[in-house]
């Protein structure tokens, strides 16, 4: 990788929406050269989707965090477990990780009834093997800064906590669930689908941005093939003191890429997602967590994600 795909992954991420003709004019190069590198970045997975960022809130979703650790399994087994929860239609952002816990993914669901409803299913296909499961709610405070991992750190992504939900038709649900599985995906093959207009499309579209149900389109990159590890930090705030230090320091390091900072869970308050080279690189991070806010924090615990396997796409269920 050069600039040149520091800078087409840079705008990508920022609006992988934008045109070849757009993207090829910000990094300067030809349009054949912008769409071979788009193209290229693709086929070795570094860009592994491109993604619209849908306001499930304003659709009457909530979002949960799950944790979940497994007993007496073996890699058959949980690899069949792995397979059900990426073909579940409510679970997004799923992934293996290495630590006290087998997977982490989150549920989208409507109301407590639903909820319950869709971890009776999860846990009804593995009930012999489930040691602990524990569900947050993931609609807290959050920021991220995706731009971090390629140098960049001039973003600042707050997630939006609007409360308005907005009823919207089959058809606005349809350009919704073909955009968030790709955001790039044309007018013209928007139109076969539909079987509308290119202009009906386009309003639809621009009304669902106007009204803040898109909320921006995306990609997400296979950090592994940039040279980094993926870790995350859970801590439990013993005081409130200097939190807001505490968070200003998260913004500003290059190593962070994101913070939940959550009410009501009792184990941990907050998780932290921290991008290195290696573990002496994540030793010297928590080193220096220690060192500037060592008296208002304690470490519940730390686990590396080694893969995503259902990245930010929404979910089928949302839509139906």
């Amino acid at each position: 990788m050069d600039k040149k795909d520091i800078k087409i992954l840079s705008e990508l991420e920022q609006n992988s929406r934008i045109s070849i003709n757009q993207l090829a004019k910000r990094v300067g190069v030809s349009k054949e050269v912008a769409l071979y590198r788009v193209k290229r970045l693709t086929k070795e997975r570094i860009i592994f989707e491109f993604y619209t960022k849908i306001n499930t809130e304003a659709l009457g979703f909530s979002r949960y965090g799950c944790f979940l650790q497994l007993k007496n399994i073996n890699n058959e087994k949980e690899t069949q477990f792995l397979n059900y929860l990426i073909n579940n239609n409510f679970v997004t952002y799923l992934g293996p990780i290495i630590g006290k816990w087998n997977f982490v993914f989150d549920i989208f669901a409507k109301d407590r009834n639903q909820l319950e409803f869709i971890i009776k299913d999860i846990t009804k296909k593995a009930s012999k093997h489930i040691e602990s499961l524990i569900i947050i709610n993931s609609s807290a405070e959050h920021e991220s800064f995706p731009l971090k991992i390629l140098g960049i750190s001039k973003e600042t992504s707050i997630k939006d906590k609007s409360e308005l939900k907005i009823k919207l038709d089959k058809t606005d649900l349809k350009i919704l669930e073909l955009l968030s599985n790709n955001s790039r995906i044309e007018y013209k093959e928007l139109s076969r689908r539909l079987n509308l207009t290119g202009n009906a499309i386009k309003y639809r579209i621009k009304n669902l941005e106007k009204t803040g149900i898109i909320q921006g389109y995306s990609i997400s990159i296979d950090i592994k093939k940039l040279g980094f590890e993926w870790h995350n930090i859970q801590i439990k705030l013993t005081k409130n003191e200097k939190e807001g230090s505490l968070k200003e320091f998260l913004r500003n390091n290059l190593n962070v890429i994101y913070f939940y900072n959550y009410l009501g869970n009792e184990n941990w308050d907050m998780d932290i997602g921290v991008v290195v080279k290696n573990s002496l690189d994540l030793r010297n991070f928590i080193i220096k967590l220690k060192e500037n806010f060592g008296d208002i924090i304690k470490i519940h615990d730390i686990y590396s994600i080694i893969d995503i396997n259902k990245g930010n796409i929404t979910p089928k269920g949302i839509f139906n």
